[in-house]
């Protein structure tokens, strides 16, 4: 059982006890993925999506609700990785599902539909699920990212097409395919930190 002290240090983002917090209950995050399948991603997807609903509950835990901390945080990573399940089973993300499957997908360079709407897979508000964290990544991202990276990101937030991104920023839509890949390794690194 997490003690009050560390979970209100965690909430008040000392990261030591967020790291703590994050190692203890690694296990949670592991013994819920063994009944989840995540459609075109691999076992580390699953799993970023159960420490993304592990730092949900550490961030949204409330004590007076007469819950123990590990009950909540059980049911916020597996909400997080049904809500993962789900995203990757709709048309809406089919590109980035596509994309995922590596060089031999786009040998077949016409069969990329890059009119279809940019993924909202990279908002910040439906990634993380907490104001803190969001902050966080803004910050990271902010460090890390490029200028056209950064600009980038701005447009998928926009949930601009990536035609039309490309156009705004005088790219070839192929061009922004690559770099939303870079800037999702970069999400995916800042993530890896907590695991």
């Amino acid at each position: 059982m997490i003690e009050k002290e560390i979970l209100i240090q965690a909430q008040n983002g000392d990261e030591e006890a967020l790291e703590y917090i994050i190692k203890k209950y690694q296990n949670v995050v592991y013994q819920n993925m063994k009944y989840f399948f995540l459609k075109d991603g691999d076992v580390n997807d699953l799993m970023q999506e159960g420490y993304i609903g592990l730092i949900s509950a550490i961030n949204n835990y409330d004590e007076k609700k007469d819950v123990y901390f590990y009950t909540f945080a059980n049911v916020c990573i597996k909400r997080q990785m049904i809500i993962a399940i789900k995203k990757s089973n709709t048309e809406k993300y089919r590109n980035l599902n596509e994309a995922m499957q590596g060089e031999s997908y786009y040998k077949k360079e016409e069969n990329i539909n890059y009119k279809k709407p940019s993924l909202s897979f990279y908002n910040p508000e439906e990634i993380l699920l907490s104001k803190e964290l969001v902050e966080l990544l803004k910050e990271y991202l902010n460090n890390n990212l490029s200028k056209l990276e950064k600009s980038v990101f701005y447009y998928l937030l926009k949930q601009r097409t990536y035609i039309e991104i490309a156009e705004l920023l005088n790219e070839t839509p192929k061009r922004i395919d690559n770099i939303i890949q870079r800037i999702k390794k970069k999400v995916y690194e800042y993530l890896k930190r907590y695991t």
